[in-house]
């Protein structure tokens, strides 16, 4: 199974970055793009996992979500991975940093690390993917003009995600979800 942990945004924050994405299509062009029931912040990707190790992948999310507060990101800022000016992967994110889901990976990378999965290679960033390409794009344009507001962004839940690759697209399935705080 291909798993990760992750956040779910709610669905007024989902139908605001769909309409944020559709404003970039519509300048872009073709890509990969992201519908809007896949909108995400991923936390940790697992990547192929034999289906005996779930039983402590799902013990991982009870106990972390139990240790984490809800806290709130304010998604206003669109970037590109690796970078603006070619950028494979068009994503919206918080406005600097959050502590709050910092903390999250941490504990989240922490639990794993200790079940035997390798480091995480990169340091999180919280953001939400809207479209892949192949060949580099210059966002740069783009990442000047206004877009519409998008409501704030409450983070309640962990989510440990099942995920499979389609020739139509990426299906997502919620394993568990696990309410912050308890």
């Amino acid at each position: 199974m291909r798993l990760f942990f992750c956040v779910e945004l709610e669905e007024k924050v989902r139908e605001a970055l769909a309409e944020i994405s559709r404003l970039c299509r519509g300048v872009l062009g073709d890509g990969s793009w992201v519908p809007p029931e896949n909108f995400h912040l991923t936390v940790r990707f697992l990547g192929e996992v034999p289906e005996e190790r779930l039983p402590k992948l799902l013990e991982v999310g009870r106990k972390v979500a139990v240790e984490t507060t809800p806290f709130a990101l304010a998604l206003a800022v669109l970037g590109g991975f690796p970078e603006a000016k070619a950028a494979r992967v068009l994503w919206m994110g918080p406005r600097g940093e959050s502590p709050e889901f910092s903390e999250l990976c941490r504990r989240v990378e922490g639990a794993v690390r200790a079940l035997g999965f390798p480091p995480e290679k990169k340091e999180p960033v919280p953001h939400v993917t809207l479209a892949r390409f192949k060949a580099p794009r210059d966002l740069r344009p783009l990442l000047s003009r206004g877009l519409p507001a998008v409501p704030e962004a409450r983070m309640e839940a962990l989510t440990l995600m099942r995920s499979e690759l389609r020739p139509e697209g990426a299906k997502y399935t919620p394993l568990s979800r696990w309410e912050f705080g308890g």
